[in-house]
């Protein structure tokens, strides 16, 4: 950073057992990184941090609704951040490296997952942050000489509360365990405000994360004793923390036992409902749990899976038959709680002749699509806690979904946002993108399969292998269950059979 903007900064807090005369301070919510203003788009997964708008930290998109910064920065009355809805009300502001202009994204922090023994915490937005592209995360850790970029939006040295990202250029002096020692200057130095931010290394010309902002001298930066001249940082390196921050932020819409793969729930002829967890290499595990509510479910309608509760964990939407809507919870270990009844809608469900959930609009939330007697498809965008908003009529296709004769939606080009697969009456199969809105774009035609899509009994979606894009599973005329693969481009590959369950599948009634 320039010498007229100090921007990486942390905390004046001193380290344990330590003096004021030897040892770093702290990465607090305000810090300066001392360096030149950021090109505008090149680091614009650089967020900024609101804590109750009293302390102010950076940190960096690693998710679309998901921002990894210094857990230091929600130390709360001298205890480390908790885990769980922050303490204050939190703001993110990313996509914007001038903060006096609009762009980018504002959203509130509605979750913190503190590491276990890291200064990291994975902060969750309210929704994600379209439009915006996360950072790469290295795959290498940093080494003795090599240069890192740092961004931040601390303090300068002139300015207390800077508007603009700035970045600056450190050398590594160390990289031992999980601390990363930086090497500053007059023109580089980590100020209050900072933690939290990138330390970024340049790879075939795009920008991967290595590690984040946590403590520094901050030598020159405003507000600093004007005795302190040394301009070090230790930074807390990432780039080892990749499949944490996966599990963190990875959400399957239709996962019951809170594994992380989706899960199946089927309604057995005689009424009865099982769910059959999913398991990555076999596709599911061959567990059978049993469900409350006896033999009633033959005369529910239609079934849609999805996380209408906002926890992380799937629920069960089932139209009774006498018209109403129905929510059941799933409980996280494979069971579902008593039904809640859905007051959007009535008793006018009953009419309904498809039912899928997914999230279409991007929030984290999963909604509902409903063809309606009449052919059209609405949205019911969920409300994260069992209700959905009033309907909007999705605008592509018209009063053709009609003659659609199944509809499982899924995050299948893996963009976060949920999109349908529609079995078409000649027995195609076609894809339609979601684009985050609640509608879908025009649709494209899938290759596998050709035109048997007809004789399938049943068909749904989930992630069943664990990679973040969703599968399709199809319960074939000869009564066997097969998966077909996200490809993630919108395809599907060719089919696998499933092994458990045999030819009996062909005795469910309804499929989710």
């Amino acid at each position: 950073m320039s010498a007229q903007h100090s921007r990486t900064a942390w905390a004046a807090a001193l380290l344990a057992a330590a003096t004021a005369a030897t040892s770093l301070v702290t990465a607090a919510p305000a810090g300066a990184l001392v360096g030149s203003d950021a090109p505008a788009d090149t680091y614009s997964f650089t967020a900024k941090i609101n804590v109750a708008e009293q302390q102010a930290c950076s940190g960096v998109l690693v998710d679309p609704q998901w921002v990894l910064a210094a857990a230091s920065c929600f130390a709360d009355g001298g205890k480390p951040a908790r885990a769980g809805k922050p303490a204050a009300k939190t703001t993110v502001t990313v996509g914007r490296s001038d903060l006096a202009q609009s762009g980018g994204k504002v959203l509130d922090a509605v979750e913190l997952v503190p590491h276990a023994d890291r200064d990291v915490v994975m902060v969750k937005l309210a929704r994600r942050a379209l439009g915006i592209t996360p950072v790469n995360l290295a795959t290498q850790g940093p080494v003795a000489g090599e240069q890192l970029t740092v961004t931040g939006f601390g303090r300068t040295k002139t300015e207390w509360v800077p508007d603009k990202l700035h970045s600056a250029s450190f050398t590594v002096t160390s990289a031992a365990g999980a601390d990363v020692g930086l090497k500053g200057s007059d023109q580089a130095v980590i100020c209050q405000g900072d933690a939290g931010g990138p330390a970024l290394r340049t790879t075939d010309g795009t920008p991967e994360l290595v590690a984040l902002n946590s403590r520094s001298w901050q030598g020159g930066c405003l507000g600093t004793d004007p005795k302190e001249t040394r301009t070090d940082a230790v930074d807390v390196r990432v780039d080892d923390l990749s499949d944490w921050i996966r599990r963190t932020a990875f959400r399957v819409q239709d996962d019951v036992t809170g594994d992380g793969i989706a899960d199946l729930a089927a309604v057995w002829n005689d009424g009865t409902l099982h769910l059959y967890p999913g398991e990555v290499n076999k596709g599911l595990s061959g567990q059978n749990i049993s469900q409350l509510g006896g033999t009633s479910w033959k005369t529910m309608k239609q079934h849609a899976k999805g996380d209408f509760t906002n926890d992380g964990i799937a629920d069960l939407m089932t139209i009774w038959n006498d018209g109403t809507l129905h929510l059941y919870r799933g409980d996280g270990k494979g069971k579902f709680t008593t039904a809640a009844a859905v007051t959007e809608g009535g008793k006018t469900w009953g009419t309904t002749k498809q039912l899928t959930a997914g999230d279409y609009d991007g929030d984290g939330i999963s909604d509902l699509m409903a063809v309606w007697s009449d052919g059209t498809l609405h949205l019911y965008k969920g409300k994260g806690n069992g209700q959905l908003q009033p309907q909007v009529k999705v605008n592509v296709g018209g009063n053709t979904w009609g003659t659609v004769k199944l509809l499982p939606g899924g995050d299948f080009n893996g963009d976060g946002i949920a999109d349908l697969m529609a079995v078409w009456d000649d027995g195609t199969l076609h894809y339609y993108p979601g684009n985050g809105t609640g509608q879908v774009g025009t649709q494209t035609p899938v290759p596998v399969g050709g035109n048997t899509w007809d004789t399938v009994r049943q068909l749904t979606a989930g992630d069943y292998t664990g990679d973040g894009i969703a599968d399709l599973m199809a319960i074939w005329t000869d009564g066997t269950l097969h998966l077909y693969k996200g490809d993630g481009k919108g395809g599907i590959t060719t089919a696998t059979t499933i092994p458990y369950g045999g030819n009996t599948w062909k005795d469910m009634l309804q499929f989710a």
